[in-house]
């Protein structure tokens, strides 16, 4: 017995138009098309995983970076708060140095005008003992000259009495 039965009638009849090139053409184009598209969605879902795989390895290393990283980042930031720390405490000192040597120049300053102040004084004092000196000096040999001419009125005074004679010299008189 076979096991393909023919229907007696067909009921229904169905009429195809042959194909032409174009129509071939169409339909094989949509085939490729959908073949293209399933391709592309292939390949696409591959590189999203490969991206997807690529992105769990980065995350990986940036984390294992990180964590290897994170001592040497606190140091660098150890390194900079003391670098900070000496850079204030430098300033503060050329600040203080800064103070000391400005009071130092005001000091030699002040000093310098005291020293000059008293320079004048003493070149004043000196020109007073300079003219005292002077007029000392001067009435000193005064006084010698005085007392040679009266030294010498009086030995005139003295010879002339022995002589018997009165001198009459004065004393303004030379004899």
């Amino acid at each position: 017995m076979p096991l393909h039965f023919e229907p007696a009638l067909q009921d229904t009849t169905v009429v195809t138009l042959a194909r032409d090139g174009i129509g071939l053409v169409s339909a094989w184009m949509t085939v490729g098309i959908g073949v293209a598209f399933v391709v592309i969605l292939i390949v696409l879902l591959l590189v999203l995983s490969e991206l997807r795989f690529l992105s769990r390895t980065w995350s990986t290393f940036l984390d294992t970076t990180t964590d290897r990283s994170a001592p040497l980042v606190e140091h660098a930031n150890n390194a900079a708060r003391n670098l900070e720390r000496i850079t204030e405490v430098v300033r503060s000192e050329v600040d203080r140095f800064d103070g000391a040597v400005g009071e130092v120049a005001e000091d030699i300053g002040r000093a310098s005008a005291d020293v000059r102040r008293r320079v004048a004084d003493l070149s004043a004092l000196l020109d007073l003992a300079q003219s005292e000196a002077e007029g000392a000096v001067l009435d000193a040999a005064a006084a010698v000259r005085m007392l040679r001419q009266g030294t010498a009125l009086v030995r005139g005074l003295g010879t002339a009495a022995e002589d018997g004679t009165e001198a009459s010299a004065g004393p303004g008189e030379d004899s």
